[in-house]
């Protein structure tokens, strides 16, 4: 039994090729849809705290009582880096 096929050139399977100006939305589309499907970024770092501005908020805090002399220790050294112990 004989077959007969079409050439390759008369199926096409899939929509002729785009202008230019479906194209490049298309592309828009599909990167919008890439972008939503990534992994959220790290969160932001933190900026710098200025010591001296920190230290002085909490000896006002510690002078007005909202602190107590222990509170206000560890604050100092977590603020100066060192250890609170």
């Amino acid at each position: 039994m004989l077959f007969l096929y079409r050439p390759p050139q008369t199926y096409m399977p899939y929509r002729l090729p785009r202008n230019r100006m479906e194209q490049a939305e298309y592309n828009r589309q599909l990167q919008a849809r890439f972008n939503a499907s990534r992994r959220a970024s790290s969160p932001p770092t933190p900026e710098p705290v200025d010591p001296v501005a920190a230290l002085r908020e909490l000896g006002a805090l510690h002078n007005e009582g909202m602190l107590s002399d222990e509170e206000f220790a560890a604050a100092k050294a977590k603020v100066i880096g060192t250890d609170a112990s």
